[in-house]
């Protein structure tokens, strides 16, 4: 990866180190911790569907196509200065919405429909060794954790179902597996991946 798309991850330091001395580094906003190594993500057992986010400047303000370069998602973002508590849009092509209402300290997020309100720091709570995101989809758990470059979604039995990874400074890639699109998650892994790729505060 090179070093503008470094920069574009927005790495800052690890408000969750725990005392050793030596701060961790954050991909995606301070949202998970980047191991200071490279590492080998493992491959998925399973073929992978790709969505492509592409933007000017960040992926609050994006489009997001999917197989056959159809778009599926627009992801906009409140602009104006006077606004106090700005606010990002997902729409997708279905006509459902999504709502991400910037509040500080405890941003909140809705999808009608699919997910109801609740912080987004609930939405993709900290596991309790600080080092990975948990999503909940009815009785599963899923788990995000970073094997730089990527970030990667796990299922509990350690399979990946979603691999995300920034080539460029104007893109984010999504692959996804087609169970996991089968099962409805497509939505909630979307939202997952614009509220990393923010380079906001999410909990």
């Amino acid at each position: 990866m090179s070093q503008n798309s470094r920069r574009r991850l927005s790495t800052v330091t690890n408000p969750f180190s725990l005392g050793n001395g030596k701060d961790q580094v954050f991909v995606f906003g301070d949202s998970l911790p980047l191991p200071r190594v490279n590492t080998n993500p493992p491959d998925p057992q399973e073929k992978m569907i790709s969505f492509i986010f592409t933007y000017d400047h960040d992926i609050l303000n994006s489009v997001v196509l999917g197989p056959k370069g159809q778009q599926y998602f627009t992801v906009a973002t409140d602009a104006q200065k006077h606004i106090r508590t700005p606010s990002t849009i997902i729409q997708s092509i279905q006509g459902t919405h999504a709502r991400v209402d910037w509040h500080q300290p405890h941003p909140t997020v809705e999808w009608i429909g699919v997910l109801e309100k609740q912080r987004t720091g609930t939405f993709l709570r900290l596991a309790l060794d600080r080092k990975r995101r948990l999503m909940s989809f009815g009785d599963t758990q899923l788990t995000w954790w970073t094997s730089y470059p990527s970030v990667l979604l796990s299922t509990e039995s350690s399979e990946v179902v979603a691999r995300v990874i920034a080539p460029s400074i104007n893109s984010t890639i999504l692959d996804i597996t087609a169970e996991i699109l089968a099962q409805g998650m497509l939505e909630r892994v979307i939202l997952a991946v614009v509220l990393f790729m923010s380079g906001r505060p999410i909990d």
